[in-house]
């Protein structure tokens, strides 16, 4: 077994998550313009959808996908509808509620399944290639995050993606052209939940699901998003999968707890140097 080519594989396989989650944070930044601190929330909700049906003898990780996305949806749409849209000309209001939110999801969680860790059974490996075991639930939580992150790409270098673009750029045109705003935000919202919790879901076999296990992914989702920038999908994907690596080669080399230092760090040097993000262009030259 190669225990470093193991950890590398393993940190793609995170990072692919962690980007859907990213993906769905860009969207809402773009298209409602909130930021969603209750974002973290969705994450620990589909990891807990799929601790409930493996419980069940439901382990099947496609299942736990499609059940923690509807659930999500449905929570999403609802918390636009009745709290973020309201408030959202208050970004104050916006990120303390939505943090309230967060904070009493993990109340309910706590209250329903206990404060005491939780895990899943990570399955027979799918095959070993030179000593590095390919698992169920990494090699699907890799398709799924491609699968995913490759149909927001496209749509949004389709007419089909017009409304979203154009809502990001302004709202007021949007809606003289007769495109219901309102609507728009509440779907795009409850999209971006669904893929949050669609990314707890792909990890929970990986991780250990506490009420709390959202907050990490919420704060590297926020790194990803004002690094990479919200224009491209890939610069998102490239730069989570990156941190995914990172987080888990600090942890082998090191300890797990010097990861996330090592993670904040990089990011602190990097909005140093390119405070803009990495998408940025650079300053125009006058010849």
């Amino acid at each position: 077994m190669n225990p470093l080519a193991q950890v590398l594989v393993d940190g793609i396989f995170t990072g692919a998550s962690y980007a859907l989650m990213a993906a769905g944070l860009a969207l809402i930044l773009g298209v409602v313009k909130v930021v969603n601190l209750s974002h973290g929330a969705f994450f620990t909700l589909g990891a807990y959808v799929a601790y409930v049906l493996e419980s069940r003898g439901l382990g099947n990780p496609l299942a736990a996908v499609l059940m923690a996305a509807v659930i999500a949806f449905a929570f999403g749409v609802f918390l636009c509808k009745s709290f973020i849209n309201p408030v959202r000309s208050h970004p104050f209001s916006v990120a303390v509620g939505s943090l309230g939110f967060a904070i009493l999801f993990e109340q309910a969680a706590q209250m329903l399944w206990g404060p005491h860790t939780l895990s899943i059974d990570l399955g027979a490996p799918v095959a070993v290639v030179d000593g590095v075991t390919l698992r169920r639930w990494g090699v699907i939580s890799f398709l799924v995050s491609l699968g995913l992150l490759g149909g927001l790409s496209l749509l949004l270098s389709r007419p089909w993606g017009l409304p979203l673009k154009l809502i990001a750029e302004d709202e007021e045109i949007a809606g003289s052209v007769g495109m219901d705003v309102e609507k728009i935000r509440y779907l795009t919202f409850g999209a971006a939940s669904s893929v949050a919790a669609i990314a707890g879901a792909l990890l929970a076999p990986a991780a250990t699901i506490t009420p709390t296990m959202g907050r990490v992914p919420l704060i590297l989702s926020l790194i990803v998003v004002i690094a990479s920038g919200m224009e491209k999908v890939w610069n998102i994907f490239f730069l989570a999968v990156g941190l995914g690596l990172l987080s888990n080669v600090s942890a082998y080399l090191f300890a797990p707890h010097w990861s996330y230092v090592l993670l904040l760090a990089v990011i602190c040097l990097l909005l140093v140097f390119r405070p803009k993000g990495l998408a940025a262009a650079g300053p125009a030259r006058d010849y």
